[in-house]
């Protein structure tokens, strides 16, 4: 791991009283922990974690755009490598609530994420430019990314969907980036007072490459393009790609799905029956299936009609736990499964 400390902090606490203060961090063996964890996708590596800490004990002075000196918190920010667990893709980091020492450091915030393992599989001299980046605010400052974008109680779980996104740009200079499109900028910030457990896992989906072109010649009306993995190019002005247009590309499904107030009520969620048979217990004979969106979340109340593997004809409505209802062991494996409007 290694320290970064501002001049100023340093100054002030060699200053103190005549005589040097320990500003190291110095965790307690019995400091509550917050693990963050990330699953990293095979063609990724996770990225080294940015961890900061800070002192309300020794503050430093810093002076406003305006030249008026006010007091600020001192901070140490540590650089930790994530470990992998065994042989799985989950990489995982052990932070100290308590930082300790003479300045009683406390936790703050962690940045964190994932970058392309080997940019240049996009081309010669392609590096990676950002994307999947995730900063959790553990109390009440900014970070140096700025502040949170969203509130959670209790652990952070979060699933994000990812796209390449490879754009060359030519003012200023020839350069090639690949970057990782998500539903936010380079990072997504939360912040989560109460978490003991931060679990991010990036979906990445690289068979859907997006293309962008920066303009050549700086000139009022000359934006960057963004061709699509459908093969449609956009040049509306904005810098950043439409991730709706990309997640409506990949499932075929409108765009609206995918925000928050339309994602439970969309009449299209592609349904699946997850292959997995589950032996109802207490009922010998007898399992279930489980109805399912295309990422795996569970559909209640969701009209299912099921052929099984002795042709008969199954159907009805999902449970509240997405579960169909007990099924004789005949039927298993379905030969087909049909999600048909749901009869008035």
């Amino acid at each position: 791991m290694i320290a970064k400390m501002p001049i100023a902090l340093l100054t002030l606490l060699f200053s103190l009283s005549g005589c040097a203060k320990d500003y190291g961090l110095a965790p307690p063996g019995d400091s509550e922990q917050i693990t963050v964890t990330v699953k990293v996708p095979k063609e990724l590596v996770a990225e080294t974690m940015q961890v900061k800490y800070r002192s309300t004990q020794c503050t430093f002075t810093d002076h406003t755009a305006g030249g008026r000196p006010y007091q600020r918190d001192g901070y140490q920010s540590l650089d930790i490598q994530p470990l992998r667990q065994g042989q799985s893709d989950l990489f995982e980091a052990k932070l100290a609530v308590d930082g300790g020492g003479d300045c009683h450091w406390r936790l703050s915030n962690v940045t964190f994420g994932v970058a392309y393992a080997n940019p240049a599989h996009f081309g010669e001299n392609v590096t990676f430019a950002g994307g999947g980046g995730v900063v959790v605010i553990f109390d009440h400052n900014n970070s140096s990314r700025g502040g949170a974008g969203r509130e959670v109680d209790g652990d952070l779980i979060l699933k994000k969907e990812y796209y390449p996104w490879v754009k060359e740009n030519f003012i200023g200079g020839y350069r090639k980036r690949i970057s990782l499109a998500g539903e936010g900028g380079i990072y997504l910030s939360y912040q989560a007072l109460t978490a003991r457990k931060v679990y991010f896992e990036p979906v990445l989906h690289s068979d859907f490459v997006l293309y962008s072109s920066g303009p050549k010649v700086k000139k009022k009306g000359n934006y960057t393009s963004f061709t699509y993995p459908d093969g449609t190019t956009v040049a509306d002005g904005k810098w950043h790609p439409d991730f709706l247009r990309l997640q409506t590309i990949r499932t075929g499904r409108p765009a609206d799905c995918f925000t928050v107030w339309r994602y439970a009520t969309c009449p299209d969620r592609r349904p699946q029956l997850l292959p997995d048979w589950l032996p109802e217990p207490g009922k010998p004979g007898y399992g279930r299936y489980i109805v399912a969106d295309e990422w795996g979340n569970t559909l209640p109340s969701y009209f299912y009609r099921l052929v099984g593997k002795d042709g008969q004809v199954y159907q009805d409505l999902s449970e509240r736990n997405g579960r169909t209802k007990p099924l004789p062991e005949s039927v298993h494996p379905v030969r087909k499964a049909e999600f048909p409007k749901r009869p008035s």
